[in-house]
């Protein structure tokens, strides 16, 4: 008996990328049971052909499905019409600026096979970068640690992380997002935790993500990530399944996994030196906004990327 999937991807203004992520879905062989049934684009408030784009893909995929929102209202809202719509028995969620490397998808997959106590997965984002410009240098160091920690806590068993960049879930293990949610990753891993589950970290699962151009656009991304996992404490009660929060509950661990980074790559050391202070500039105006603004709208500019 087969196991239907269902893709979710949430676009704002990607027509050109959508398509690109559109093709590496295409290209992903599942092995049986597993049957992609369906792609659904959530295309929220786009008004440079995004929707042109993804429908030309369904007139020769009939698996590709729109969904028109006409005002962009957030993340959170996108991916809820993609709750209310999706038919499978395994949901993957990704965004339109990514692109799947060949066989990330079966890879992802692969825990819900495995065991049936999977409930959360994630794959790994490896930013694109031409290696030269300085925020993708503290990107490739920043993504690093991250997929660090994630590994480490799935193989620990104990309370993870989820990055949004792809991800997939059973279905029933949620229903509907907050409104105005930030951070969705964040906010399902610790409803994982809460529910005595790991988040399953597939190494081997990669997701290129596009980082930005310029260092201010990074302390921005940083900026309202960690507004949103502020946001996440204030809906579950529990902090992000963050290393900031290890560091807090088990240093010695959170120090194992920085160290073991820094092994693998030890020119990481000089690129933490520059990454440190934009994490502090970024935690002091998410303070900011959360003391004395009108917080962070669930509506985000795009990341300027390459």
């Amino acid at each position: 008996m087969s196991i239907p999937v269902s893709v979710g991807i949430c676009a704002y203004n990607e027509g050109p990328r959508v398509r690109q992520l559109l093709e590496s879905i295409q290209d992903q062989r599942l092995p049986a049971p597993l049957d992609l049934r369906e792609i659904l684009v959530v295309a929220s408030g786009c008004t440079d052909g995004t929707e042109d784009v993804v429908g030309a893909s369904a007139e020769r995929d009939r698996r590709i499905q729109l969904i028109r929102q006409p005002v962009r209202q957030g993340k959170a809202s996108a991916i809820n019409e993609i709750l209310r719509t999706y038919r499978g028995e395994l949901l993957v969620l990704t965004n339109a600026d990514a692109c799947l490397a060949r066989g990330s998808l079966p890879r992802l997959l692969r825990p819900f096979l495995n065991s049936p106590e999977t409930v959360l997965a994630c794959g790994a984002p490896v930013p694109l970068t031409d290696g030269a410009r300085l925020p993708a240098v503290v990107e490739e160091v920043q993504w690093g640690i991250h997929n660090r920690s994630l590994e480490t806590l799935s193989r620990l068993d104990a309370p993870n992380h989820c990055c949004d960049e792809l991800l997939a879930f059973r279905r029933g293990f949620v229903d509907a997002l907050p409104a105005g949610l930030i951070n969705d990753g964040a906010y399902l891993g610790v409803l994982a935790g809460i529910r005595g589950r790991t988040v399953r970290f597939c190494a081997d699962a990669t997701v290129y993500v596009r980082v930005p151009r310029t260092l201010q656009g990074l302390v921005r991304q940083r900026r309202r990530v960690l507004a949103g996992h502020r946001q996440v404490r204030d809906f579950l009660h529990r902090p992000a399944n963050t290393l900031e929060a290890l560091a807090r509950r088990d240093p010695r661990l959170a120090a194992s996994i920085l160290l073991a980074e820094l092994r693998r790559r030890p020119s990481s050391a000089a690129f933490l030196l520059l990454a440190l202070p934009l994490e502090l500039v970024s935690m002091a105006l998410a303070l900011a906004d959360r003391a004395w603004g009108p917080g962070s709208s669930p509506v985000w500019p795009k990341v300027e990327a390459p």
